[in-house]
């Protein structure tokens, strides 16, 4: 399909999360996305729910289906992958395998990492699932758990095909994704290049080779879906991935991610909220052997705010009036919530630290007075 160029440049309105003093950078694209990795936090963006062509874009599903399947043991690295006529005759980035030929499922899977080979692409999916359209369902229940709303796939490649739809918000959240629960093969991600049949092909990103900072992820191109690029960087410990979808070309798209990526870094502070040993916030108990619970989260909270606003974060909690003893310890006992300027930045679950068992009878007996006295006083 011929791709129309000043409907794919279109500019939307820039979705911003916080007021930041830094403006944003101008992104020529169809849409973009930054997302903070820590905190999941999509900040800043354009039509970034709206629904694209992803063109090769689409392989991350197809890794992260895979990856799924080595982690449950349906399949192994060291599997003999047969290439099939339809996956031999791939059109697009290839990596040449042979038809009818076996080649190893790690070998293949670097491939559609690096290279981006369509060939290899159809050939996991094939052996994961019996065939792409199999495989396309698994990469839609993949989607329905990581919550990605305006995504649904048909292949594994990310040739066109109606209806065959990612929006740039849920390409950043699929790419965290990757990162944070297979780290042991994000790694390839930064791999520069790849050989097979003798034949040495490198990576499609290019801010591999531009910015050190850069360690993934994944390009895409078709007429229909103009040039796309997702990238991450981590300075410092911080990490930022930025999705640009039918940008005008190449250079267009690399430069786009890179302004996202740097503006990200420079306009916007981490944060851990909520993590002090000994407790967050206190409940009172009743018919307990003591009259008060402390309470603490599950884990430190991460958010990011705008540069100079750590101190703005406004914490307030969400509990009973009071609880009835026994209590146990990590029982749910209600809900911090944080907010800047009155925007919430999430809802976090309250737990207690100790068991309370219940009190002696003269105890719970005094407590129960006290209970129903405050009871009839709180109408």
């Amino acid at each position: 399909m011929a791709c129309c160029s000043a409907a794919i440049h279109a500019q939307g309105e820039i979705e911003q999360l916080f007021d930041v003093k830094l403006a944003p950078p101008t992104i020529d694209a169809r849409a973009w996305a930054l997302l903070e990795f820590n905190s999941g936090q999509v900040v800043l963006g354009s039509n970034s729910r709206m629904k694209y062509p992803p063109a090769s874009i689409t392989k991350l599903m197809t890794n992260y289906v895979v990856f799924d399947a080595l982690k449950n043991g349906d399949v192994g690295l060291q599997d003999l992958v047969s290439i099939s006529e339809k996956a031999w005759r791939a059109e697009g980035s290839r990596m040449f395998a042979k038809v009818d030929s076996q080649v190893e499922l790690q070998h293949l899977l670097k491939s559609t990492v690096i290279q981006s080979g369509n060939d290899a692409a159809i050939a996991l999916a094939e052996h994961t699932a019996g065939s792409e359209l199999g495989f396309a369902q698994k990469m839609n229940q993949a989607a329905a758990r990581l919550d990605l709303r305006q995504s649904h796939f048909l292949n594994s490649t990310g040739l066109p095909a109606e209806g065959h739809m990612m929006s740039a918000r849920d390409i950043a959240v699929l790419a965290a994704a990757i990162i944070r629960d297979y780290p042991q093969y994000y790694r390839w991600y930064s791999e520069k290049e790849y050989r097979h049949n003798e034949i040495t092909q490198y990576n499609r990103n290019k801010l591999l080779w531009k910015d050190s900072t850069v360690d993934g992820l994944k390009t895409g191109h078709t007429e229909e879906a103009g040039y796309c690029l997702v990238g991450s960087a981590l300075r410092n410990g911080h990490r930022w991935i930025a999705v640009v979808l039918g940008a005008k070309d190449e250079q267009s798209r690399e430069q786009a991610v890179l302004a996202l990526l740097d503006y990200g870094f420079a306009a916007y502070q981490p944060l851990q909220m909520l993590d002090q040993q000994g407790g967050i916030t206190s409940a009172p108990v009743y018919l307990g052997e003591v009259d008060q619970v402390l309470l603490q989260t599950q884990g430190t909270v991460n958010l990011v705010v705008p540069v100079g606003r750590e101190q703005d974060v406004v914490t307030e909690f969400l509990l009973s009036p009071y609880y009835r003893a026994p209590i146990a310890v990590g029982q749910a006992m209600g809900i911090a919530t944080l907010s800047l300027d009155n925007k919430p930045l999430a809802d976090v679950p309250l737990v207690a630290m100790s068991s309370i068992k219940q009190g002696s009878w003269w105890k719970r007996f005094t407590d129960g007075i006290k209970l129903r006295l405050r009871q009839f006083s709180d109408g």
